[in-house]
């Protein structure tokens, strides 16, 4: 396909000084804060080998402030040296430093800076040209030749590190984007029904939005709810009590919008029969009626055996986020069986998101899905026939270098 922002193959990269923004977010094992999973890492490594010849500086952030996964790159620099790649690793983003490292770097060489939203201007969200003019921006542009994004994980998101690149230096695509980009256009193009949609995980303020959007398209047969998502819709319907929503950040806010879903869309949204709660530190199945405010924390095998049926019947899946808290081996049953239908669904399937396509690798069912994204909230929003951010951004960058 012919894209419409320019790519590495538009650029000359030899022996320049590039930045590259990543997305190499991993799952972190809450207690001991090691990263658990290194696929993000992997997937961008075709990439990082075509750049074996600049000077290339890493730029990717690891959770969000305040989560249990707000960690350093440090270990993520040990993994790409553990790939074969010469990484160094700086604690700073563009200090005194960051710069004299970057200034320092040789051809073949790889210096990762510290977690980018260690920055607190990093988590404004707003147009290239405004983001542009924070100092992570200004700081480091002038000491570049080339910007490259390839954090389709990302994409949806108008940050400084994204986006404001893209103002002020050349930029072009990684290959993780094209590939991206490429196979999730093929896979949205077919008409096949019945069209599933997945949906799970503990983004909840902004999965509800992009669920409304989704549902709007007429696209979606059956939407199956579980994790915090399921959660909040559980409450809005009544089915489970309020005091549930104590986990999910922005409840508020978004229990009034599950409950017009609920109200609309009655026939296409499907809740949790059943759940899984921990009691004296053991998986417990029950019903929602014996759970006596019991941490909730995966669905239940009624809801496993009705998901898994819905899912094998579907000639499209498209799955974002974890059934439950499946970081604790216990509550990983319901996401592990919903995987594994997803894998015996002979139609198109799709799975985004770190954590779930952490765990169908994981699984070994990689050849048996069609295709396991990088992205969570960016492959969601491409469905909805959103434009990503990134690609808007890139897409001004290409008609500046035309100029």
């Amino acid at each position: 396909m012919n894209f419409t922002f320019k790519t590495l193959d538009d650029v000359d990269f030899v022996g320049k000084r590039v930045l590259i923004r990543v997305d190499m977010n991993c799952s972190v094992d809450p207690e001991t804060k090691q990263i658990t999973d290194t696929s993000r890492i992997e997937a961008i490594q075709q990439t990082l080998q075509e750049l074996q010849n600049s000077k290339v500086v890493l730029m990717a952030h690891q959770g969000r402030p305040g989560s249990d996964d707000f960690i350093s790159l440090e270990q993520h620099t040990k993994a790409l040296r553990d790939l074969g790649f010469n990484a160094s690793f700086i604690d700073d983003i563009f200090g005194e430093k960051a710069k004299e490292a970057i200034s320092k770097v040789k051809d073949g060489e790889i210096l990762v800076l510290q977690n980018v939203r260690y920055f607190d201007g990093e988590l404004r969200k707003a147009p290239a040209s405004e983001v542009a003019q924070e100092a992570l921006v200004q700081e480091l542009f002038p000491l570049f030749d080339l910007f490259v994004n390839d954090a389709f994980g990302a994409a949806h998101r108008s940050q400084a590190s994204l986006v404001g690149f893209t103002t002020v230096l050349p930029s072009v695509a990684g290959r993780l984007v094209e590939k991206e980009i490429r196979t999730l256009t093929s896979a949205t193009a077919t008409d096949q029904h019945p069209w599933t949609l997945v949906l799970g995980g503990s983004k909840v303020e902004d999965k509800v939005k992009i669920l409304d959007k989704l549902l709007a398209t007429d696209r979606v047969d059956n939407a199956v709810l579980g994790g915090l998502v399921g959660t909040l819709f559980l409450i809005a319907a009544k089915d489970i009590p309020e005091s549930y929503s104590k986990p999910i950040k922005g409840f508020e806010s978004a229990v009034g919008t599950a409950k017009e879903i609920l109200q609309n869309y009655s026939d296409v949204v499907i809740l949790p029969q059943d759940a899984a709660v921990e009691r004296n530190n053991a998986r417990l199945e029950c019903e929602f009626s014996e759970m006596n405010n019991s941490p909730f924390l995966d669905i239940g095998p009624k809801t496993a055996e009705k998901y898994v049926s819905i899912i094998r019947d579907s000639a499209v899946v498209f799955a974002n986020g974890p059934m439950g808290y499946f970081e604790k081996e216990a509550f990983a049953e319901g996401t592990s069986r919903v995987l594994s239908a997803i894998a015996d669904c002979e139609g198109i399937t799709v799975v985004g998101g770190g954590h779930m396509g952490a765990m169908a690798m994981k699984m070994s069912l990689e050849n048996r899905i069609t295709h396991i994204s990088t992205g969570g909230g960016a492959t969601i929003n491409f469905l909805t026939g959103k434009k990503l951010d990134l690609v808007v951004a890139l897409e001004a960058s290409a008609k500046r270098m035309d100029g």
